[in-house]
């Protein structure tokens, strides 16, 4: 438990996976489409790509703003300086994660493309995987009881 109090992870892992998923979407889609037939692509299924776009941009902003307000540190692979309870993180205990996917799913149906509704699942699997679960033994290791008490009162994702 030592070793998570210092920080939960020694690298940056959330925007590495984010990126890097998005990157991979990109070249499968470019040189292995799996998209829809362009009949199928409707102005709806566009219009829900980019309501998901600016909504994981909106949430992006206003966690960063939360963290900003507090002067907490927002780098994931840092000690965290403060257990912030308000703006979004009074309704998840991930909001920058959750924008993250729903970055790659809005692109899957803003671009047509089934690669970046896939990536979205794997990239939502391997961020509860390789990085929330060590932030949380980070987060209980720094905040004990605190930590606990809101893991209670507020989900991992929505």
């Amino acid at each position: 438990m030592n070793d998570f109090k210092e920080r939960p992870n020694r690298y940056p892992l959330p925007p590495i996976l984010t990126l890097g998923m998005l990157a991979l979407c990109w070249l499968l889609d470019r040189y292995l489409p799996l998209g829809w037939e362009a009949d199928q692509v409707s102005t709806f299924m566009r219009g829900t790509g980019l309501f998901l776009l600016v909504c994981a941009i909106a949430l992006d902003v206003w966690a960063y703003t939360v963290f900003r307000k507090h002067n907490a540190n927002m780098l994931p692979h840092k000690a965290a300086t403060d257990l912030l309870m308000n703006g979004p993180f009074a309704h998840s205990r991930n909001p920058i994660y959750v924008a993250n996917v729903m970055l790659t799913v809005g692109f899957g149906f803003l671009l047509g493309s089934r690669w970046y509704l896939i990536g979205g699942a794997v990239l939502f699997f391997l961020l509860g995987e390789l990085a929330i679960k060590r932030e949380e033994k980070h987060m209980e290791a720094l905040f004990g009881d605190r930590w606990r008490d809101y893991c209670k009162s507020v989900r991992r994702w929505v």
